[in-house]
């Protein structure tokens, strides 16, 4: 089993790091074509070109390997969407940027979004419990869309709402996306995100305000 760091308390190295996402890819790779189900550490380490060793070099068993998956994707999401937000100038161009940056990134990354989901459906605590589904969990997800929508509300560039309810409508349809994205690769994300984008743009507008 290794530790976040090495087996010494060390930073893992440049190599340690590639080959944990070498195997992470290979998992990603290996849920898409045969589901979670089937997805044993041999056949991850087949298509790595591997042994199941080296596996269990890096990773604490397939539970350990599911979480970092997860956990890496979404590491990766914020590496991708947090400059684009950042970059936008007021509440209202923020809001927008990160409705097209989270379905942007989705589209982008179809296969890992796949196996992600499979692997939230499927993977369980050691009591049972479904590993990511817990209102904590979807605070911390939401928590900074709930943050641009107060910001636009104080300055006067959103209407009154309720900010944390807004953000969940968001954010179910920005998952919803991704399950339709799953299910079909003829799904369009670019015209669905301008869609998305000129319908919360509408819904947090101020009554009367149609600049």
């Amino acid at each position: 089993m290794r530790s976040e760091n090495g087996s010494d308390g060390q930073p893992r190295s440049f190599i340690e790091e590639a080959r944990r996402r070498q195997i992470i890819a290979s998992a990603v790779e290996v849920i898409s074509e045969v589901g979670y189900g089937n997805a044993s550490l041999a056949r991850i380490a087949e298509h790595a070109g591997i042994s199941k060793g080296v596996i269990s070099y890096h990773f604490a068993g397939k539970d350990d390997l599911m979480t970092q998956l997860v956990i890496q994707l979404y590491v990766s999401a914020a590496e991708y969407i947090g400059p684009k937000v950042g970059a936008a100038v007021g509440p209202r161009n923020m809001l927008l940027a990160y409705i097209e940056s989270n379905l942007g990134f989705i589209d982008a990354n179809r296969n890992y979004v796949a196996a992600l989901m499979d692997v939230v459906l499927n993977l369980r605590d050691a009591q049972g419990h479904p590993r990511f589904a817990s209102a904590d969990g979807e605070r911390e997800i939401i928590e900074p869309l709930i943050q641009i929508l107060l910001e636009g509300q104080q300055a006067g560039d959103f209407g009154e709402f309720d900010a944390e309810l807004m953000a969940k409508s968001i954010r179910d349809a920005i998952d919803g996306a991704a399950g339709r994205a799953v299910r079909g690769e003829d799904f369009d994300l670019d015209a669905y995100a301008v869609h998305v984008c000129r319908l919360f743009d509408v819904a947090t507008r101020k009554v009367g305000n149609d600049d």
